[in-house]
């Protein structure tokens, strides 16, 4: 939040520096067109289709019998729960979902006298899947009944957002606001960071780093950097208003829709998506066409 607040003062710094000394009142007839740059912030709502690539079963790339299959680990989890019997998991996530996660970003626009034009924009986005698995413990307590116990499971993933969008201003009685539609092809770029489980005090990633080997504790073994994720295509649509405070500076509050595959395996089909955001704008950044 402190990295939003000064990026935000920093910009209309620099905006500030840009403007001319008098504040020409806006008028409607005034040319729109020049190479305009802005920030983006939002709040990105990405579809819990996908979060299922975090949810442990058995078909999916990463699953949790990955750990409970290997003796050692089990045998670490036996100990850790104080087991007299079994230890099995009883039920995998059904609700796994992202959180809404802040988005924020950069973009470039060209725009036309007649209102129209075409902008290039990038938006990252930390995402966060979390839901809860049960397992089965029998305890090491005579006449005891087994009892069930409830764990986290988790994935954490890095996206950008890339659209290629062309956009149509509409001009109101009152120049200071403008409403604004735009749509193209939206490129997304995702990367796995994290999946894991947490039992009691133990924590263990569900993603196989020795390639189809086997951990054994005390031996020395390769692990590799696996890339999860890779690039989807899709399109958005989003419309807005756009906020005129004098020839330079602009705030547009709008909401997007995404269509969109992300690349994650076994989960790649397309799905809607949304966003909430706030541009700050500059135009003429580049400088006047005049």
């Amino acid at each position: 939040m402190k990295l939003l607040f000064t990026t935000i003062i920093l910009f209309l710094t620099i905006a500030s520096f840009s403007q001319e000394e008098d504040f020409t009142e806006l008028d409607d007839n005034q040319s729109f067109g020049r190479w305009d740059l802005g920030l983006n912030f939002g709040l990105y709502m990405p579809s819990n289709y996908h979060a299922k690539f975090y949810d442990g079963s058995a078909s999916n790339v990463n699953n949790i019998n990955y750990v409970f299959d290997n003796k050692y680990w089990y045998q670490d989890i036996y100990n850790e729960l104080n087991a007299a019997d079994t230890v099995l998991v009883l039920e995998l996530p059904g609700n796994m979902r992202y959180r809404p996660a802040f988005q924020v970003g950069i973009y470039f626009r060209r725009t036309f006298d007649n209102l129209m034009g075409f902008s290039l924009q990038f938006d990252y986005s930390k995402l966060y899947a979390s839901d809860k698995f049960t397992m089965q413990v029998d305890p090491d307590y005579i006449a005891t009944e087994p009892d069930i116990r409830i764990y986290d499971i988790w994935g954490v993933e890095e996206r950008i957002n890339i659209d290629i969008l062309f956009s149509r201003f509409f001009k109101l009685d009152n120049p200071m606001y403008m409403p604004f539609f735009e749509a193209g092809l939206n490129v997304t770029s995702t990367k796995v960071k994290e999946h894991k489980i947490k039992i009691e005090d133990l924590q263990y990633s569900l993603v196989d780093v020795y390639l189809n080997g086997s951990y054994v504790p005390g031996m020395t073994q390769n692990e590799y950097d696996i890339y999860q994720g890779g690039i989807g295509f899709g399109f958005t649509a989003a419309a807005g208003i756009k906020l005129r405070f004098n020839k330079q500076v602009s705030i547009d509050p709008g909401i997007r829709i995404y269509y969109q595959n992300i690349n994650l395996e076994n989960y790649d089909l397309m799905k809607p998506a949304f966003a909430f955001f706030i541009r700050l704008g500059l135009a003429d950044f580049f400088g006047s066409d005049e």
